[in-house]
């Protein structure tokens, strides 16, 4: 059966104009455009027949015939070129060709012919449950847009939260984030952020934060990777009955990524903000979600965010949280 289902994705695949072959070690034969592969686990491959086919890396014994892609090693290293998996390992053919082991391969991702290829969005849609300065009960509605070239990726994510409360009006929160990533080589990046955010719950009329960090993925491994970041930030912000600030703070980040099995990833980021202008001040910034795989491109998503505030204005809690159960797409 696996032969015959094999040949039958062989002869389908025919048509597809500069397709890789790729050979699976229990003889299936899968046809079509390498897409990526990410943090050395699933390659995904765009067939013509069957639309995108995950494939466990491990489980891959030959590959022919591919595209030019962009190869990113473990330790930092990235070669452009063609790539042939043999017995020998991947050899990747560009100017010069280099051969590595399976083991060593941290990304794939194919050479964006237009600036439309390059393009990832994605939504999100969930119910919270929140403990603020009083419990409330949240809907959620997110939205993001990313491009991702060979040097740098963009990425901006806007999200509005509905609170209904038990005890007040019902209030709004919204936050709009835009990141600029520059690979720097050899696991650095060099980032810039722009965070607009309102929450009435916390009388912020209004903030907005401009910064700039170096990062350094310390440990990347297959299924978990450790970034930290380092640089500093002008906070402007507007709370209801205070006067208007603008004050510098250091940016300390981390960011954790863990693929707990197959399908289901769990990501973790923690951001402190210590005021260098004004003495005993830090905030904070943590954010984490659960994935998990469904069907297509929809995701059953957990997510849960914690705010803190060592000094906020009168009336206002030090920690602002919230739980997300919802549903997430992304293409």
């Amino acid at each position: 059966m696996r032969f015959v289902f094999g040949a039958l994705v062989f002869v389908l695949g025919l048509s597809v104009v500069d397709a890789a072959e790729v050979y699976l070690k229990d003889g299936s034969v899968v046809i079509g455009t390498i897409k990526g592969l990410a943090d050395g686990e699933d390659l995904d491959v765009d067939t013509e027949y069957m639309d995108v086919v995950t494939i466990e890396w491990d489980a891959i014994d030959e590959i022919r015939g591919t595209r030019t892609v962009d190869v990113e090693m473990f330790d930092g290293r990235r070669i452009l070129g063609t790539i042939v998996l043999n017995e020998d390992g991947l050899s990747v053919i560009g100017e010069d060709t280099y051969t590595v082991q399976l083991a060593e391969v941290f990304v794939i991702d194919e050479v964006n012919e237009t600036f439309w290829d390059a393009l990832d969005v994605y939504t999100d849609l969930g119910m919270n449950i929140i403990r603020g300065n009083n419990e409330v009960t949240q809907v959620s509605f997110g939205g993001g847009i990313g491009y991702n070239a060979r040097n740098f990726e963009i990425s901006i994510d806007g999200t509005t939260i509905i609170n209904e409360q038990t005890d007040g009006q019902d209030t709004r929160r919204a936050t709009l984030t835009g990141v600029y990533t520059h690979k720097l080589g050899n696991n650095w990046t060099g980032n810039a952020l722009l965070q607009l955010e309102k929450d009435e719950q916390q009388d912020l009329n209004g903030r907005s934060l401009l910064g700039g960090a170096f990062g350094k993925r310390l440990y990347n491994r297959r299924g978990m990777r450790l970034e930290l970041f380092g640089g500093v930030a002008l906070n402007r912000e507007d709370f209801e009955g205070e006067p208007k600030t603008d004050t510098l703070e250091g940016l300390l980040g981390a960011a954790y990524r863990l693929r707990v099995a197959r399908g289901i990833d769990f990501d973790a980021s923690l951001f402190v903000f210590p005021n260098l202008e004004t003495s005993g001040r830090v905030r904070t910034q943590f954010d984490s979600s659960l994935s998990i795989d469904l069907f297509a491109d929809f995701d059953f998503k957990l997510t849960f965010y914690d705010r803190y505030d060592s000094d906020p204005p009168v009336g206002n809690e030090t920690n602002d949280s919230g739980l997300t159960v919802g549903l997430s797409w992304s293409h």
